[in-house]
């Protein structure tokens, strides 16, 4: 069993530098960046996501999120590789969003992954340059952060998604490019 670190309210956070030896890291970094078909999504009020994004996991599964819609597409090796060692330690996975960070102006905002039909578990791994992840509890506004560096697994689960946020800021160092791949158990739809 993971070590993790307990938050208010029940949510709980592992936080593992050096999860993925850094060969393994590598080369799925360069696997990723170079053979996904990657795209800039539309974001609210019409602006567009401010990082490029892709989908995989199991045939039929779809993740909708701040209305944008997600089909997986069919696992690849590069992930599947991955996928398995963090379900070794924790967790069960059926779908991969991939974020691609191309240089510190690319961020994630403060969310929270708590729509309908997903699970309460995220394995999260970080490839290629280090950036700030940062959790933040809503009633307390107490703001941790946690430097996610090349092949760090995070994982949230408990009711973290229910009384924190988390976002990925940007920076005006200069950062080279970096992957997160957020594995996730989705509902499947039914007809």
């Amino acid at each position: 069993m993971l070590d993790f670190l307990e938050l208010d309210d029940g949510g709980l956070l592992h936080f593992q530098p050096n999860f993925l030896p850094a060969e393994v890291s590598d080369r799925c970094f360069e696997q990723l960046r170079d053979q996904v078909d990657w795209h800039q999504k539309p974001a609210l009020f019409g602006h567009m996501q401010p990082r490029l994004s892709a989908s995989f996991g199991d045939v039929g599964v779809t993740y909708r999120y701040s209305g944008t819609v997600n089909i997986a597409l069919p696992w690849i090796a590069p992930l599947l590789e991955i996928k398995q060692r963090i379900e070794s330690v924790f967790g069960s996975y059926n779908f991969c969003l991939l974020n691609r960070y191309r240089s510190g102006a690319d961020s994630m905002g403060m969310h929270a992954d708590d729509e309908p039909g997903m699970g309460n578990v995220i394995g999260s791994v970080s490839l290629g340059a280090s950036r700030s992840f940062r959790i933040r509890h809503n009633r307390t506004k107490e703001t941790r952060t946690f430097p996610a560096g090349n092949g760090t697994l995070i994982i949230m689960a408990g009711t973290m998604q229910q009384f924190c946020k988390h976002d990925v800021p940007k920076t005006k160092a200069d950062v080279g490019e970096r992957i997160n791949l957020t594995f996730r158990q989705i509902a499947m739809e039914t007809n």
